[in-house]
């Protein structure tokens, strides 16, 4: 009788350790579950992150097929509209010829070489004012002197030859000269008269010339000598 209840109290004690490990063991499988799953749905490779994180953030995204509008791409902006100008690209002239920032083309005399007969150039005075860019040659009453020209060439790139004209002031005080103007040939304007003291403008439209000759001519003063001074153009220019 002794036996059959100590043998009653060892199997109910095995049993009971037998049932404690089970439940040692389930807990232990739904922690070590539970732990992965929230491992892997975290998107970490540690513990101690709530999965639960990017699920809020994802579901509070608008969907855009709900929202009944179409995504659409942006083109890409071209130079223009982005405000970009190609470097080689060329501001184009205004209504009236002039290029922003510049002001009119203008060529002086005194910048380039005549494609006939030889000129001095530089800084002249003529009946007391000073000009630069100006061009001259020497006058007299010889045969060599009283009729002097110089010819340039304008391959009908200008529209306007401007100076201001007459003896320069080294030479002599009695001496007269007159002025004219050709455009391929032809005589422009009226002659202009100057003396030491007094300047004539000359101003005429060279529109499609090719070649522009300008000439001066000894009128009288001093016959003493073939030489009586310069006929000077001051600050000749085309435009």
């Amino acid at each position: 009788m002794f036996a059959a209840l100590l043998l009653l109290a060892s199997g109910a004690s095995g049993c009971s350790k037998e049932t404690n490990n089970c439940k040692d063991r389930a807990v232990c499988g739904r922690e070590n579950d539970s732990n992965g799953l929230s491992d892997e749905a975290a998107g970490s490779d540690g513990p101690g992150e709530d999965p639960s994180a990017d699920s809020a953030d994802f579901a509070g995204s608008p969907d855009p097929s709900s929202t009944g509008e179409a995504h659409t791409a942006e083109p890409f902006p071209d130079a223009e509209s982005a405000g970009d100008t190609p470097e080689d690209a060329v501001e184009s002239p205004s209504a009236n010829g002039e290029r922003p920032g510049q002001g009119p083309r203008t060529m002086f005399l005194s910048d380039v070489h005549p494609i006939e007969k030889d000129v001095r150039k530089g800084t002249t005075e003529i009946a007391g004012t000073t000009y630069t860019s100006s061009v001259w040659k020497d006058i007299g009453p010889s045969s060599s002197l009283n009729s002097v020209y110089v010819v340039y060439a304008l391959n009908a790139d200008w529209t306007t030859f401007t100076a201001d004209v007459g003896p320069d002031s080294d030479s002599r005080s009695d001496v007269v000269v007159d002025f004219e103007v050709y455009l391929d040939d032809r005589k422009l304007g009226e002659t202009h008269r100057a003396t030491v003291t007094e300047s004539a403008h000359i101003e005429e439209n060279v529109t499609g010339g090719i070649q522009l000759r300008l000439v001066a001519k000894f009128v009288s003063g001093s016959r003493n000598g073939s030489y009586s001074g310069q006929a000077a153009w001051g600050s000749a220019r085309l435009e």
